[in-house]
């Protein structure tokens, strides 16, 4: 499931294709510039806090929380009401493990902006990630009585009630949600991951058919339903969904493979080594997917398998 406040603020989009030290050296040639010029060019305060955003903003996108940490301080250091720095500061603290300071800058934030649902969303957040569920739980259930069809909401809400355990609850959420997205397919697969993991296969098949009945694109929502299956160990269901691709391509060497696969974990050897024989004549060279079925602990025949693919050629393969 998607991770909230992934991403950086809308706006900062081109600083991506700058790196750390690019913004660095950018921000040492304007001050040499300045230098140059004499006092009447030199970067005021403004600039200056602008600067450190970016560069804060830079380190953020790879993660550097404590780089990021340390320059949003120094661009409020310049404009200490710079309210993207201190919201990004404080996202920045989440993630290095700092609630309390986050908690700090966030009340602050709220108290001049309490309607604010971004804020709010990240105080939950941080709730989250310091592992109080019970605090985080309540903040986004008011907000989803406030904006029931919010997506980010809606999501995290789920993730919240899946960490406390509750998987059929963050299930139906998330499937009663997607009849108001604009394409439901993200939400009915997240519901049916948790069905599977609360062993409710049952369910999980009910959502993936739901899935393919709303898809506009059956063949690779029925690709990717198969690999769900196959993570757990739904080998009826995998062949399923793969032969479902097959329909529309009977030559797709991925959906060939998968439901050789599926033969083979459900220990048809014959029909599933035929199967990888017709995926691999049509063109099928993924050797990680091949590894994962050899490796797969529930695959009894993996011996006898590697003894038939090298006679097929693969002595190449580290089988």
């Amino acid at each position: 499931m998607r991770r909230l406040f992934c991403n950086s603020e809308p706006g900062t989009a081109a600083l991506r294709a700058r790196s750390p030290g690019a913004l660095i050296a950018l921000m040492l040639a304007a001050a040499f510039s300045a230098g140059l010029a004499g006092c009447a060019t030199r970067p005021t305060r403004g600039q200056l806090a602008v600067e450190y955003y970016n560069l804060a903003t830079a380190y953020f996108e790879l993660e550097d929380w404590e780089a990021a940490s340390r320059y949003y301080r120094r661009a409020l250091a310049y404009d200490s009401r710079h309210r993207r720095s201190r919201f990004n500061l404080a996202r920045a603290e989440i993630e290095r493990g700092a609630s309390r300071e986050a908690a700090d800058i966030l009340s602050r934030l709220k108290a001049e902006d309490p309607d604010n649902l971004l804020i709010v969303q990240l105080i939950g957040y941080a709730h989250y990630r310091a592992g109080d569920l019970e605090s985080a739980r309540e903040v986004f259930e008011e907000l989803y009585r406030e904006a029931p069809y919010d997506e980010r909401i809606v999501e995290n809400l789920a993730m919240v009630y899946a960490a406390e355990g509750a998987l059929e609850s963050a299930a139906e959420l998330l499937a009663g949600a997607a009849e108001q997205q604009d394409d439901p397919v993200p939400f009915l697969m997240g519901a049916v991951e948790l069905s599977y993991e609360r062993e409710d296969r049952e369910t999980a098949v009910r959502y993936s058919e739901r899935i393919l009945r709303e898809t506009e694109d059956v063949a690779r929502a029925a690709g990717e339903l198969g690999g769900v299956a196959w993570e757990h160990a739904d080998y009826g269901s995998m062949r399923r969904w793969f032969e479902l691709v097959l329909e529309e391509d009977s030559d797709d060497p991925d959906a060939l493979f998968g439901r050789a696969a599926a033969l083979l974990l459900a220990e048809e050897l014959d029909e599933g080594v035929a199967g990888l024989e017709l995926a691999i004549e049509a063109g099928f060279e993924d050797y990680e997917r091949l590894q994962k079925l050899l490796k797969d602990e529930n695959f009894t025949d993996a011996e006898a398998l590697r003894e038939q693919l090298k006679d097929m050629g693969f002595c190449r393969l580290q089988l």
